[in-house]
């Protein structure tokens, strides 16, 4: 992480929960790295998903369609100002591959990590300023939000020495890599922010994220 300190863990640790597809992946970055030889660290990314609409006002959310929660890089940072899913590299006194999902997802937007739903597609490779081999496991991360109310966006907090900003955009937005932003312009039409990810397996994991999601919407319709 970039921050000096890192936030404190949430008031009472992290407490979640796991499909069982993915309790193989309940295992400390050591244990993975002894199977896993070609690379020398791990990190983790959280899909967070939310058909919650934007506006009340907007007549193109009518549809409560489905989005996912991008963050931006500082300016400082390697990759500056490209775009992401929430996540970051696993440490070495995390307890599991699981644990430094919800502590990464925590201290980069404050969100809670209520149940890992799934692994989003294979883990990819990349390297880190210092050559460094890394992989990245990505996962659908299913967070707390304000009770009584499953149309209220979860609420996001960055850290400023990590990201800049945050957005919400849809599959065709992640494409065109062009987010419509509501009333965000003087006119109130809307800003159109330009997207650049941070590597091509971040997109690719992100639009397999959508995908999984609409075929078990298509399978739950279909029985």
């Amino acid at each position: 992480m970039a921050a000096d300190l890192p936030r404190p863990a949430p008031e009472g640790g992290f407490n979640f929960t796991w499909d069982p597809s993915v309790a193989h992946l309940n295992m400390s970055m050591k244990d993975y790295l002894a199977t896993n030889t070609t690379v020398e660290g791990t990190a983790t990314g959280a899909l967070v998903f939310s058909k919650s609409k934007l506006s009340s006002t907007t007549e193109d959310d009518s549809e409560e369609k489905d989005r996912i929660l991008l963050v931006q890089r500082a300016p400082a940072d390697s990759m500056p100002l490209a775009w992401e899913v929430p996540g970051g590299g696993c440490d070495w006194g995390d307890e599991t591959l699981l644990y430094s999902l919800a502590r990464e997802l925590w201290e980069e937007s404050r969100l809670v990590l209520k149940h890992v739903v799934r692994q989003v597609g294979e883990p990819y490779v990349f390297f880190t300023r210092r050559g460094r081999r890394i992989a990245k496991l990505n996962f659908e991360a299913d967070v707390e939000r304000p009770a009584g109310d499953g149309h209220v966006l979860p609420e996001v907090t960055l850290d400023p020495n990590e990201h800049v900003r945050f957005l919400w955009a849809t599959e065709d937005e992640c494409r065109r890599h062009k987010v419509v932003v509501p009333g965000g312009d003087d006119n109130g039409e809307g800003e159109v922010v330009e997207i650049q990810f941070t590597t091509k397996g971040q997109l690719e994991s992100i639009l397999d994220g959508f995908q999984l999601r609409r075929e078990v919407t298509n399978s739950k319709a279909a029985i």
